[in-house]
């Protein structure tokens, strides 16, 4: 099987004429042609041996084929020929052809091809060209308008046919006219009437009768005006409220004409005057209200002649703000020391309206003293911390605009305050020391006592003084109370105290709640070492006695005495004292054991009927005792934006 089809294929090349050709297509001349146009074929066919045969040429476009009548061929060996010598079919573009084409040339010997060529590509279309010119891009109403144009074939050509003139208002689209096209010219006028006014565009659609066609859009724009030309100014730009304004200027057409008669209202805001022309020209005088609101006004001329057409012009000016009144607004009419204060500034101008200026805020205390001067913006607030010295009683607060001009006070608002009364004090126990200051903004009237806890005793110390405002006095608890472990009931305010511990060790030398212990104790040993004496003397003596002379050790001689021996029953000498007996000591002993006894008896039921006493506590008017173990620097005021101390004097 195999073998068959090789013998086949050998037969097929045996029987193909050997030949050797050369072909060349050299045109098209044109990269585009329309519909009706001729297309130049050129090129030639070169051989190196003897060929007869035929020249096939087919039109390729897209996807469909156009074959051409084959034309015959007989060329010797060497021999060269052109395309123009030889009877080829011309090929005339048509409409079905339109798109991307090339031709192709196949040389065809016993039907089959043995060379094949191709030219560069070309376009066939319907594509006109036009150019279009228009008198006018802007006429008046009853003004007249004329379009030209000129329309050719891609290659240059003339168009013969016809045109259709087409207006264009916003989306709709108006067939005015159809027009003939001769020699590739045409002229189209127009008149526009009333109601007709506005911005158009012109499309045109150019066809011939070969099938060429051309829609021409937006070639040319133009606007019918029905209004007037308006030209205004005023004798300045800037005003003030009550000032007058005067208003002039013309009226002219689009084209620059004068406009003889037309009526002219001028209106500012919602009022409005009338006047007429003169020459083209106005003139008005317009008062502007006292209450007029400040910023940009505009001032709108109305323009209309006996033709309908109409004309409108406006121009802005500037009314200045004129400061009215101010508002105050605070946040309390009645405070305490170091409570805030926030205070906002209200301008209002000649319309009541807020403006946006710097009004002066001034703050004067209960002695008309002025605490501080600040400027702040209208409708901004400002926050005040009231001085913790601050002086009780009826504050002022005040605010005014102030002039540029004059550097007088234009308007001015006040509100006034209420600064509480108050007493307080600030305890506190450093190294020992008590410092109790007054806190307050008023003179401390009330007793300070602080309750102090031993372990055996409880103490009391009081202070009687009328402290001044920031004034502080010191208490060494060293000099108070004896060496030992304490607690102290330090105020911290609102009822409540806070227990702090405290050693003293070089305390003050002083019996406390134990002293009649202590002096019992030490008259005890005093008796008791005197009976013991007293009782050892006499059983000396009872020895002495006893005692032969042979027996006594023997003494130095010492020069002789008198003796004068004791008598219980003899009278005492003038200024000495009597001597007691062992008996009458110890009744003496008891008798002073008892008073004794019943002086602590006393002392303990007057110190329990003080230690009943509750947790002292200092309060004033308004205000708390407070208090803490260290002290340590007070922290100062840490002012935050918009927020001011206003200093103690």
């Amino acid at each position: 099987m195999k073998r068959g089809v090789f013998v086949v294929i050998l037969l097929i090349v045996f029987l193909l004429p050997a030949v050797s050709a050369t072909i060349s297509l050299t045109g098209p001349s044109e990269v585009q042609y329309n519909i009706g146009e001729q297309i130049e074929i050129s090129g030639y066919i070169q051989e190196t041996e003897d060929l007869s045969g035929q020249l096939q040429l087919s039109l390729l476009c897209s996807s469909k084929t156009y074959k051409l009548q084959a034309t015959n061929i007989d060329i010797s060996a060497g021999e060269r020929v052109l395309f123009s010598q030889l009877n080829i079919p011309t090929l005339t573009a048509s409409s079905s052809m339109q798109g991307m084409c090339r031709i192709k040339g196949d040389i065809l010997v016993n039907n089959a091809v043995t060379e094949t060529a191709s030219s560069s590509s070309f376009q066939i279309t319907n594509d006109l060209e036009g150019s279009f010119t228009l008198d006018q891009s802007q006429a008046q109403l009853g003004d007249t308008i004329t379009l030209a144009g000129s329309i050719t074939d891609l290659d240059g050509k003339p168009l013969e046919g016809t045109a259709e003139i087409y207006f264009v208002y916003k989306e709709d689209e108006y067939l005015m006219d159809f027009v003939t096209v001769q020699n590739g010219a045409f002229s189209y006028s127009h008149t526009f009437v009333a109601n007709s006014a506005g911005s158009y565009k012109v499309n045109i659609i150019a066809r011939d009768s070969l099938g060429n066609e051309e829609d021409f859009n937006n070639i040319e724009s133009f606007t019918i005006l029905d209004d007037l030309q308006v030209n205004i100014d005023t004798n300045a730009q800037v005003f003030s409220p009550g000032d007058v304004i005067n208003v002039f200027g013309d009226v002219k057409t689009v084209l620059q004409d004068y406009v003889s008669t037309a009526t002219v209202e001028i209106s500012l805001d919602e009022s409005t005057q009338s006047t007429s022309l003169a020459d083209s020209k106005f003139t008005q005088d317009i008062f502007i209200p006292a209450t007029i609101k400040s910023g940009q006004h505009t001032i709108t001329i109305e323009v209309e002649d006996n033709y309908g057409n109409a004309g409108v012009s406006s121009l802005s000016i500037e009314v200045e703000a004129k400061a009215t009144s101010i508002e105050n607004s605070i946040s309390a009419t009645v405070l305490n020391p170091k409570e805030e204060l926030t205070v906002g500034v209200s301008l209002y101008d000649q319309a009541g309206d807020l403006m946006e200026d710097y009004v002066y805020l001034e703050v004067y205390d209960s002695t008309n003293k002025r605490i501080t001067e600040t400027q702040i913006a209208s409708e901004e607030s400002i926050t005040y911390i009231i001085p913790q010295f601050a002086p009780p009683g009826e504050w002022m607060l005040k605010s005014y605009y102030l002039n540029e001009e004059t550097q007088e006070e234009q308007v001015t608002a006040s509100n006034s305050l209420t600064i509480n009364e108050i007493q307080e004090l600030d305890i506190q126990l450093h190294n020992n020391l008590l410092y109790i200051t007054n806190i307050g903004n008023v003179k401390y009237t009330d007793d300070v006592e602080i309750n102090v806890e031993g372990v055996d005793q409880n103490y009391l110390i009081s202070r009687t003084k009328n402290l001044g405002v920031n004034e502080t006095i010191i208490i060494d608890l060293e000099k108070e109370l004896p060496s030992g472990t304490y607690t102290v009931s330090l105020p911290t305010g609102f009822n409540t105290a806070e227990p702090t511990p405290l050693t003293i060790e070089n305390g003050k030398q002083i019996v406390a709640l134990s002293w009649p212990y202590a002096i019992v104790a030490a008259l005890f040993v005093v008796a008791l070492a005197y009976l013991v004496y007293g009782r050892i003397r006499t059983k000396k003596k009872g020895k002495e006695k006893e005692l032969s002379p042979a027996e006594r050790p023997a003494q130095k001689t010492k020069a002789p005495q008198k003796i004068r021996l004791y008598d219980p029953k003899r009278e005492p000498a003038k200024g000495k004292k009597v001597s007691l007996t062992f008996e009458d000591k110890q009744h003496s002993l008891e008798d002073f054991k008892q008073r004794t006894l019943e002086e602590i008896k006393r002392t303990e039921e007057k110190i329990q009927k003080d230690s009943r006493r509750a947790h002292s506590f200092s309060e004033g008017k308004l205000g708390y005792v407070t208090g803490r173990n260290d002290p340590v620097e007070k922290p100062k005021v840490t002012e935050k934006p918009s927020t001011f101390s206003l200093f103690d004097d």
